[in-house]
């Protein structure tokens, strides 16, 4: 049997746990530039060797996403995956240490405009890509308007830690950015609610599934079903408050997108289940996924194609 000595070891070691955060960001203080492309080099295959169920997980959303595409290909996909999702972190750990600069680019500003006019409040619509965590400080400095982005906890708390500790100094450093967790049984969805009723501006990303996540399943197109978080839309239904997509994307060394889409144009709330909507919903986050399926930090199971395929093989 497993002692407790060895279980929080193991834990430590594991793909979630804090040893290989706090490495990092040990190596990265003395690496100048110009190293970070070998350090990834040895970082991203460790990652994507240990995290087998992740990696599985990446690769059947792909299948799923592309039907045509066969399971090596999936794997390799899943391999860019990993690479740009590491790159990224290591983005980010630069930024927060002062180390690098971000240089952005504004796709959709007049959409930006407009969601940075919008009187009242609004809940913004993002996915697991690009840098959700260097983005949205800077993001909300921009638009001069408090921003509440919502994140779901780590899985180990010492990796919690870590991450409180780092949304406590961009706090600090932004005024108008605040970070809530959505722990179980916090009442966030009442609180978010109050928050935009009061004007502010709620960030959340819709299309993560973890822990105890009330889920919706939709098919976004013949075929294929996507499996979602149900609260956002419902958080949005609930305060009849407008949504505004908005996705970061990686375009190149230090270099990040925001794309804001125009404000969803929901159908009327009616009885019973919330069809129509939610597959608008599920369509806007997997239309931006999929022409960027290799900056799709999503390391569970989504995506499901309910179709046989001839031209998938086990």
């Amino acid at each position: 049997m497993e002692s407790p000595k060895e279980s929080r070891l193991k834990r430590k070691l594991g793909v979630t746990g804090d040893f290989w955060a706090r490495l990092l960001r040990k190596a990265l203080s003395g690496v100048p530039w110009f190293l970070e492309a070998p350090l990834i080099a040895g970082w991203a295959p460790l990652f994507f060797l240990m995290a087998g169920k992740q990696r599985r997980a990446v690769a059947a959303n792909l299948r799923a996403m592309f039907p045509h595409w066969g399971s090596w290909r999936a794997r390799l996909g899943a391999w860019r995956v990993v690479w740009n999702f590491s790159v990224t972190y290591v983005d980010g750990l630069r930024c927060e240490s002062g180390t690098g600069d971000i240089d952005w680019a504004i796709e959709g500003i007049g959409n930006l405009e407009a969601l940075s006019g919008h009187v009242g409040g609004a809940v913004i619509l993002t996915a697991h890509m690009g840098n959700y965590d260097i983005a949205a400080p800077m993001f909300s400095s921009r638009i001069q308007r408090s921003l509440y982005a919502v994140r779901a906890p780590e899985k180990e708390p010492e990796v919690q830690k870590i991450r409180e500790e780092e949304m406590r100094r961009k706090e600090m450093e932004n005024p108008h950015f605040r970070t809530l967790y959505n722990h179980d049984n916090n009442l966030l969805g009442v609180e978010l609610a109050k928050l935009l009723q009061e004007g502010n501006l709620v960030a959340v990303q819709g299309d993560r599934v973890v822990f105890d996540v009330s889920p919706m399943e939709v098919e976004v197109e013949p075929g294929l079903r996507m499996r979602l978080p149900r609260g956002p839309l419902f958080l949005v239904r609930a305060t009849g408050c407008s949504c505004y997509p908005l996705f970061i994307m990686r375009d190149g060394w230090r270099r990040y997108r925001v794309k804001v889409l125009p404000a969803l144009d929901l159908p009327a709330r009616t009885r019973g289940p919330d069809t129509e909507a939610s597959v608008l919903w599920a369509k806007t986050i997997l239309d931006v996924v999929r022409s960027r399926w290799n900056q799709w930090f999503v390391f569970e199971p989504v995506l499901q194609r309910t179709t046989e395929n001839p031209d998938q093989r086990a």
